[in-house]
Formats: C-alpha cells, structure tokens, sequence
C-alpha cells in the first residue's frame, strides 16, 4: 500500500487552459495574469502523491477553491470570485468569450463533489492537503500586501480539520531545519474544507515560486524542495505504536 494513500491532493490552480483566446492578440494580458496566479508546476514538486484532483481550466475561467456563494467570498468584490471578470490589476475583461457561465458552474460542483467523494472513500483519518504557490512580491489583488513573504506558507482552519498544534510546530521545525522560512496562514490563510461526516485533517501549503521557479522555468533546486516535502507530508501521518520486549 503506498504510504500516501490516505491523503487527498487538491491542486485546483494548476491548469492554464483558456477557452477561445487561442492566437487572439486582445486577450495576450489575460494569458500572461493567467500564467502570474497559476500554481504552476506544482503538480510536479507533489509527483510521489497519488490521489489528486486538479483542474482542467485557468483560474480566471473557473477559480475551485473559491465560494459558490459570492456573498461569502471577499474576493467576489474585487471580479474574482469563483468566475472571475478582472484581471490582475483590478481591470474587468469579458469572461463571455470562455462560455456559458453555466457549464463552469458545474464543473465547479462536479469537482467539489470528486473530493468530498475522496475523502469519503479513505474515510475517518483522511488527510486533504490544500497545494498551492505565491508570488515573491504582492500582486495588486492579493490582500496581503507585505513584502517581506515566507518561503513556506501553513494554513488552517480554527476547526476539527486543524492538525495538532505539535504536529505543526515539527512542520515549522522540519523546514526551517531545511532552510525555509516559515509562517501560518501567512500571506494566505485557511485551507480547503468539504461537508462530509468523515472526520479528516487538512492543512494548506503555499511555496513562494522563488523557492523552485525562475522565469517560469524549474530551477534545480525544486528536487531537493520536493524531497523536503515529501518528508514534511510523512510527519502526517499516524506514526506506528511500538512494541517494547525485554529481550
């Protein structure tokens, strides 16, 4: 059984794809703010996880980790909500040219449902790992203005989904023995959740892009990275009772 097995990967900011604005030179800005907020390569720093579920679509045509409900998401206000209709720098753009809003309102609740149905297959002790990157320097619509930005963001939930305060004080521990800064829900905050009467964990890990990106190329070090967090996912896990003898 692979060692990961009881954990859920939510990688919903990874996909690029832009319906309709394929070789149109009036939507060059809308690919290039798509490529700044992707979780780009990230899918590729969690390759030893199996369960993951991520998207087929850019963030700007369908943003998974987003409300439904726009009266509960701070950002709907800013044109990005779970369909956004602005761009970086607050400019609105006609999210018509993608499709019928319709359609992503579905894909949204269909992929909500493939990870409820996730963690509901694992059942009690599931954990939902919430996969992320940042920006270096803040963007105009991030709320987090600071400049000085970890290099490792932890975020949480103050619920029954929150990891024990011991198991994210050996995650602070483990990467800043690695070398990284480190900061909870820092300059992001909380982490995905679903309904579901499955008790599970979940914790969000944001990686500053500097740390295995230059000029959205993969930089070498993004190995030693993804081995870091290998071993960070590993103190997770419920770790085996041992069994003394006198001999």
């Amino acid at each position: 059984m692979n060692q990961f097995e009881n954990i859920v990967a939510w990688m919903p900011h990874t996909g690029l794809y832009l319906p309709n604005v394929d070789n149109r030179p009036e939507f060059d800005i809308l690919r290039r703010d798509s490529l700044i907020l992707a979780d780009e390569q990230v899918d590729r720093l969690y390759s030893f996880l199996p369960n993951k579920i991520t998207s087929d679509y850019s963030r700007f045509v369908v943003d998974l980790e987003r409300y439904l409900d726009n009266s509960k998401e701070p950002m709907a206000t800013r044109g990005m909500g779970y369909l956004y209709n602005s761009l970086i720098d607050g400019k609105a753009f006609d999210r018509r040219i993608f499709g019928d809003n319709a359609y992503f309102t579905e894909y949204y609740k269909h992929k909500h449902a493939q990870l409820k149905q996730a963690i509901e297959r694992i059942g009690n002790g599931a954990i939902l790992l919430d996969l992320h990157s940042f920006n270096t320097i803040p963007l105009p619509c991030d709320m987090d203005k600071r400049a000085n930005r970890p290099d490792i963001c932890l975020g949480f939930n103050e619920d029954d989904t929150k990891c024990d305060d011991s198991i994210l004080q050996a995650l602070q521990e483990h990467f800043e023995d690695n070398g990284f800064k480190v900061a909870f829900n820092t300059p992001f905050s909380g982490t995905m959740t679903t309904d579901t009467q499955t008790k599970y964990k979940s914790l969000m890990i944001e990686i500053n892009k500097k740390c295995y990106l230059e000029n959205h190329v993969l930089k070498k070090e993004m190995y030693r990275l993804s081995y870091v967090l290998k071993e960070a996912i590993l103190l997770l896990q419920p770790q085996p009772k041992r069994k003394f003898s006198w001999l």
